[in-house]
């Protein structure tokens, strides 16, 4: 009876650790998630009309998936509106659908610091960081103002000696390169000579016939002026020199430490499940590797950038602060 009780409790105890094994299994096989794929077309929208730099990276992308047969029923989608405010909450529409993707820059996140959207990045799923953009700040070639010293130097006499065009719009990362510039020689942003037009090219077209001084931009509207020897950039607000233009100092080479983060990311609607967001980070880490991703930065000097959903996600969080702070110093958040 003992050894029969015995092989009973031997039995029960295997079988028992059976049923527990099996439960765990299938426990672990419940939480894991299937793999996400699109199941109807894929829309990359751009806050700005076809032709510019936004819609440029879609189409590029597009391209890139189409071509590797990676995704075929892919297009492009402009929602003009409000600094990319609409093109924004055109993609957060419907929580938890990863169909639609956007193309975001800073103003996702200055946009609602400037009271302009109630959506912030943190009300949306950032899928990954793909490119940055050099901010430079650039004169005519006969300017008495040859370095970023002289500048300074300027503005401490009287900032309001020199006007700069920030391009279409204060609060951008033409603004914080030229505002923190001034911070840095204890000078006040608030008093500076700024202006606005339509863009970078309008901006250029009025350096070049004398009827500004300096321009803030993207580095690559200046470029073959620069090189033609018509234009001067006196500095760029980044940690390394650009290859683009090896002879230009960083404004931390002159003594200023002036970082400007000027980067493109994809931003999906909020609630997207881990395993949409992976899905994404996986389309897009192979397409920010292509040939003719890097071929297209190359040709407009945009830096070769890519960080993952939660690296993007602290990265634009960082940026949001700083951005928040220096607006608020400068009056101008909401």
């Amino acid at each position: 009876m003992i050894k029969i009780a015995l092989r009973i409790g031997i039995r029960t105890a295997f079988q028992a650790s059976v049923m527990i094994a099996a439960c765990a299994a299938s426990s672990v096989a419940t939480s894991a998630q299937p793999a996400w794929k699109p199941e109807r077309t894929v829309e990359i929208v751009v806050g700005s009309a076809a032709g510019g730099g936004n819609d440029k990276a879609a189409r590029t992308l597009q391209r890139i998936w189409q071509e590797a047969k990676l995704l075929d029923n892919v297009t492009v989608v402009n929602k003009v509106g409000g600094g990319g405010a609409l093109a924004y909450t055109y993609t957060n529409q419907t929580a938890g659908d990863a169909h639609r993707i956007v193309v975001a820059r800073t103003g996702l996140l200055s946009n609602h610091i400037l009271g302009l959207s109630p959506l912030n990045y943190a009300d949306m799923t950032p899928l990954a960081v793909v490119a940055d953009e050099t901010m430079a700040l650039t004169v005519r070639t006969e300017s008495s103002i040859k370095t970023s010293k002289d500048l300074t130097a300027r503005w401490k006499t009287d900032p309001q000696s020199v006007s700069i065009s920030l391009g279409s719009s204060r609060g951008s990362t033409t603004h914080y390169t030229v505002a923190l510039l001034a911070k840095a020689v204890d000078v006040d942003p608030r008093r500076l000579k700024l202006l606005t037009f339509g863009g970078n090219a309008e901006s250029i077209t009025n350096l070049l016939g004398g009827h500004i001084d300096m321009t803030s931009g993207a580095i690559g509207q200046a470029i073959e002026h620069h090189k033609a020897g018509k234009m001067r950039v006196i500095g760029i607000a980044t940690a390394k020199r650009s290859a683009q233009l090896p002879d230009v100092p960083t404004l931390r080479e002159q003594g200023f430490d002036v970082i400007v983060p000027a980067w493109t990311a994809l931003v999906g609607a909020k609630d997207l499940s881990p395993a949409q967001i992976a899905y994404w980070e996986g389309m897009l880490e192979r397409a920010v590797n292509s040939p003719l991703w890097k071929g297209g930065l190359e040709e407009d000097s945009v830096d070769w950038l890519f960080l993952k959903s939660q690296a993007s996600r602290d990265y634009l969080r960082k940026d949001n602060d700083k951005i928040r702070v220096l607006l608020g110093e400068m009056g101008m958040t909401k």
